[in-house]
Formats: C-alpha cells, structure tokens, sequence
C-alpha cells in the first residue's frame, strides 16, 4: 500500500511538531551537500509554485497532467525536478533524458522550469528543496519507492497513488483536458476542504464534485447530516456554483467511494486526515480501496505543515456553523462599501471636526448626553474596520488607505479639540475627561467586543441597526477630545493617558475586525503569494501591537486596583486611630504625596480642645506601624489641622402652662 499513505491518512499531531524541529537537521543536511541542484535554474521572485517530483525514467501520468493544470489555472510557475541519488555518468543521463522529455510536452506559454537536483537522502533532501524553491505545492508518486519518506515536507503535499498503472497517460499534454471529472470525498475534514480549494481554480475546464457518503443504517438523520456538511463546505469555500455536490448511500464509505469513482472520473482527490477518529474507522484504507478496486489514480491531499495555520483554519470552519454565511456576492458587496467609508473626503474631514468639537465641548461641560452625541457624528469606525479588513486580504494599497485616513483623522481630532481647550473655564479637569485619562484592560474588552460587532453590521444589512450601538460603546473620539483639552491645559501626563486609550481601541478593534472578517471568509487566495505574505506579517504586528498594549493596560489595571485598595486602607487606619488616639473625629484627609516608600497626608479632625504635640506624634507613630505592617507605606509624614467644636446636647421643650380662667 506504500509507506507514506499510511502515514498520511492517520498522521498524528505530533508529526506536525516534529516537521518544526526537522530545519535544524536538514539545514545541517544541505550543508553537507545532502541535496544540490546540478542543472537548471529557477528565478527568484514571490510566485506561487507546483513542483511536480520525478526520478529517471519514471512515467508521468496522471500526476504530471494534475500538476501542469493547476499551475496553469493559478498562473503560476510549474517546476519539474529530477531527483538522482549520485552524480554518476549513468544517473546524469537518465536525468537529462527525462528533463528532454518533459520539455517536450510543456506548453511554450507556461512558466516551467526544469531541473536535476541531487538528494542523497530523499527525506532531508526533498524537503530541503521544497524549502530553498520556495515550492508552494509539491506533487510525488508514493509508488516509486524512492518517493515515501515525505511526511516533513512543509508546503502542500499531494501523494499519487495507482498513477503508473496508467501507461496510456505518458504522452499527455495538459492542455487537452483529460482530468475533466474530478471526485473528491469529503466528511468536511481540513486536509478535504484543502483539496477542494486547491482545486477550485480548475473549475471552468473541470468537472469537480465533492461527494458525502451517507451510510444506509443511520437512516435519514445520516443524509441530513452529509447534505448539511456538503453545503458548509461549498459556502465556507464561497464555490456554490463551481463545485458539484453530490449525496449517496452506502454499506461503507469505502464502498461508497469506489462504486462513484467508477462512474467516469478521471482522478480520485482524498484528505490526508480525518477530522475525528471515527471517521478514520470508517474510511478505512480508502485510497488503497479505490486504487485496487475501481482501477482510478487516487491523489492524497495534505495541507501545509503550519501548525498555527491549521489551528487557525479549524476555528474558522467550526465558527462557520455558528455564524450566518456569507456568499461571495455579499463578500464583494462588503468589501466595496467598506473600501468606500474608509476614503478621505470632505465629508470624512467634516464629520471628524464637528464630532471633536461636539465631544470638546460635552467633555468640559461634563455632560454625557453631548459627548454620546459626538460619539454618532464621528466617522472613524469605517477607517478602522478597514485596517482589519485589509490586514486578512492582504492588500497592501487599502491597508495604506485605512492607516492614512485614520491617522489623518485623528490628526484632525486632536488639532480641533486643542483649540476648543483653550476656551476652557475650568481650572481642573472633569470627571467626563478624567474617566478617560487612565485606560484600564476592561476598556480594552469593550474595544475587542466593540469592533466584533463593528464589523459583524457591516457585513450584514440585517444588523445596520446596531451600528449606532457600537459607535456609542467604541467611544472613539471623547479620547481624542480628552488628548487636546489636557494638552492646551498643559497636563501632559493626562493627555498621554488619552491617546493610550485611543490607541487601545484602534488596535483591539482592528484585530477584532480582522478575526471577524476571516470566520466570515475574507482571506487572499493560496496562489497570491505577496498578498498571504502581506497578511502574515500584518497580523504578526497587530498581535504584537495588542500584546504590547495588553501588557501595559494590564500594569495599569494593576496600580489602580493596588491604590484603590491602599487608599481604601489608609482611610479606615487613619479614622480608626485618629478616634482611639486623640479622641477627636476624622473630617478630612488630603494625600500630598503617596509612593510605597513614603505617604505624605494632611488632616483636619474635629475636636473639643486643641491637641498636644504628644498626641500627634503618638498618631503618626500608630499610623506608620499599622500601614507599615499591611505594605502600604513605610514612611508617615503627618500634618493635622484641628478645628474645636462644641458639642451640646439637645435641650427639652418646658411644658406648657395651662390657661387661667
């Protein structure tokens, strides 16, 4: 059955661990000249790639006509490599040979490459070729015995098995479509749903089915069940009308899949894996099934040994039977409404300044009812949904777009709120503006659920109705509004404390933007290698950007609980000994200065008589002791103020006299 399916349809986790911890090993390998290219170049440039693995004299088949076609219906680069395991006159011939051969039969418009590669050890050196090539897709034929050990691999591996019992194929040229009816067996499991998105591109020349099969002693709940799963994974592929679903009803899977393969298909796709032990059982050895049964090429499809990738994309297709579906059309739809809110108009500019001002204005007014008015006006959710958007499609240009017309905006922002702080009365800042001049991590939850929703109604008409919702929570420019007052009022410490809170909703709301928008289906192609390269390095900065401001938000949070917490015993200790030392009664108390080491507090207490030098000292000492003791301060520097008060007692009414007659 060959070494490497059997690997392949029940491949363990710990695999994709152990591909991780191979580069080591086979950096080492190539150094020591495990795998060289000998002839053939191949350019340097970020295109997606289908390298097809051969050796001499092998017969290409159906896999070479597999490879061929989805290079060309990518547009990308198809490269033939000719593996030898020594550099004898015997080898390089029969290299040279099958390379004459190969170029024979490509098309002169397709972007192929050619090239003999020597590889002392096939399973260091084909995956360090894979690596060094930049190969996105790698096609092998597990029959050739020098082809099994590729489990390390780290691109797309497909796998072909049965393929040299099919000798008529050898002359074939890909452009004569003989692959015109693929089948592809799925129960929605990963490797499956890979196979038919790789496959998606050769929709308009091949007939591409994905095929459930229910078993006949489940009963009708079964085909439900497949019918839904099939539907799920047209529309999360967003290829209702390029993939051809079909249903039936078996004994066994196996036995199901072989009795449809019959049916005129020219190639058999499978999923590497099983997305549950179960369906492991009830696959069995299905390629092996179909090769020897039904006399059908079977391809084994594995995705990518990306373990965070893969994670990834599991979430996304469980998410997908939780979240309504979006198609393509509405994707598109979208895509063009949000591109459209996030330009830099006149009427962006307008918005932005009057939404300040408005915002400027509630906030030294300390009213809230002004400062939610500013909260609709402001026009800065579209920008910032954007930014999410364009970090999963990868798009350089938009992401360009949304950055600037946010940072322009809040430019804005802060510039106008800045003039209106300087018609401030107050010599203090208010509590509207203080509330927003000490982040915390809660505040970076409301961005995170804030942005979930942004996008959420964007996406849906159904749900336009809570966008004023989430302008109100989101809060987006009183910050803005905060950063200018306290900035024309010279308090700077608060004006920085502001801008992180602007900051923190930016960043937690375009990451929240951007999970929405890949559950929902927005991602760049596999073909679009810059794009996906874009989005990696996108996503990788606003994680670090969120971890980075999590971590100060999480710092911050700290100190408020720990000086709520300290005031909150500094205040029960000084009423509690400010009665049991002096007698007197605690009115007020003013903290000049607090930090762990030292606690500089000014009192005033209310008493019959004036206090003695001695009872303030033995205050201060009680105090220090107690606040020393609890971690709260270890110095106490006191002053009191004592205001004398009379204290009488009520005095009863004298009784009436009664009248004389």
């Amino acid at each position: 059955m060959g070494y490497l399916t059997d690997y392949l349809t029940t491949l363990p986790d710990s695999f994709y661990e152990i591909g991780h911890l191979l580069f080591p090993l086979t950096l080492i390998a190539f150094i020591l000249g495990v795998m060289r290219i000998l002839e053939g170049t191949i350019p340097e440039k970020q295109t997606w790639r289908v390298c097809v693995m051969l050796s001499p004299d092998m017969l290409l088949g159906k896999m070479w006509q597999l490879g061929s076609l989805l290079a060309k219906a990518n547009n990308g680069e198809l490269v033939a490599a000719v593996m030898i395991e020594d550099e004898s006159d015997a080898q390089m011939t029969a290299g040279r040979d099958m390379v004459t051969r190969l170029n024979e039969l490509l098309p002169d418009k397709q972007k192929s490459y050619t090239v003999i590669a020597l590889a002392r050890d096939y399973e260091t050196g084909i995956s360090e070729f894979a690596r060094e090539v930049e190969i996105d897709m790698l096609l092998a034929r597990t029959d050739d015995a020098n082809l099994r050990r590729l489990n390390h691999v780290n691109c797309t591996l497909v796998v072909v098995r049965g393929d040299a019992d099919h000798p008529d194929q050898e002359a074939a040229v890909p452009d004569k479509g003989e692959l015109a009816r693929i089948l592809v067996p799925t129960a929605g499991g990963p490797n499956a749903i890979h196979a038919l998105n790789m496959l998606l591109p050769m929709s308009n020349k091949s007939e591409i089915t994905a095929l459930y099969v229910a078993l006949e002693h489940l009963g009708p709940n079964q085909e439900a069940h497949g019918r839904a799963r099939l539907r799920q994974t047209t529309q999360f592929l967003g290829a209702e009308d390029r993939i051809k679903s079909k249903l039936i009803t078996a004994k066994t899977a196996m036995e199901g899949i072989v009795g449809e393969a019959a049916n005129n298909y020219d190639l058999v796709v499978l999923g590497a894996s099983r997305e549950s032990s179960m369906d492991r059982i009830l696959f069995g050895d299905v390629p092996g099934a179909v090769v020897r049964d039904s006399k059908k090429a079977v391809a084994i499809v594995r995705e990518p040994l990306d373990r965070m990738t893969g994670v990834a994309r599991r979430i996304t297709w469980h998410l997908q039977h939780s979240l309504p579906h979006m198609s393509l059309a509405q994707r598109t739809d979208a895509y063009v409404r949000i591109r459209r809110g996030a330009r830099a108009d006149t009427g962006f500019f307008l918005l932005i300044a009057c939404s300040a001002i408005i915002a400027s204005f509630g906030l030294m007014l300390n009213s809230g009812a002004v400062v939610i008015g500013a909260m609709l006006v402001a026009p800065l959710m579209y920008p910032i949904v954007a930014t999410g958007l364009a970090i999963v499609q990868g798009d350089p240009r938009f992401l360009k777009l949304a950055l600037g017309t946010s940072l322009r905006g809040v430019i804005l922002a802060i510039f106008a709120s800045i003039l209106i702080g300087f018609l401030n009365i107050n010599d203090s800042l208010t509590t509207e503006l203080m509330a927003r001049t000490q982040p915390n991590l809660f505040d970076l939850g409301v961005a995170i659920f804030s942005g979930i929703a942004g996008a959420y109604a964007l996406c849906h008409s159904d749900a336009a109705g809570a966008l004023p919702g989430v302008a109100i929570a989101a809060a987006l420019v009183p910050p803005l509004g905060t950063v200018g007052i306290a900035f024309s009022m010279g308090l700077y410490a608060e004006s920085f404390g502001a801008l992180l809170l602007f900051f923190t909703n930016f960043v937690a709301m375009s990451v929240a933007t951007a999970s929405v928008f890949l559950v929902l289906g927005f991602r760049p192609t596999l073909t679009k290698k810059d794009r996906r390269a874009i989005q990696a390095r996108s996503v990788r900065a606003a994680l670090i950007l969120l971890l980075g401001v999590s971590s100060i938000l999480a710092y911050s949070t700290y100190r408020l609980a720990y000086d709520a917490s300290a005031a909150a015993r500094i205040q029960e200790v000084v009423r509690t000994q400010v009665e049991e030392v002096t007698g007197a009664e605690l009115y007020d108390k003013q903290i000049d200065h607090f930090t762990r080491q030292r606690l500089e507090m000014h009192l005033t207490v209310l008493a019959p008589q004036s206090l003695s030098n001695s009872q303030v000292y033995d205050l201060q000492q009680r105090i220090t002791t107690i606040l020393a003791n609890d971690r709260v301060a270890d110095e106490v520097h006191l002053t009191v103020t004592v205001i004398q008060v009379t204290r009488l007692e009520p005095q009863a009414d004298e009784p009436a006299q009664a009248e004389e007659p």
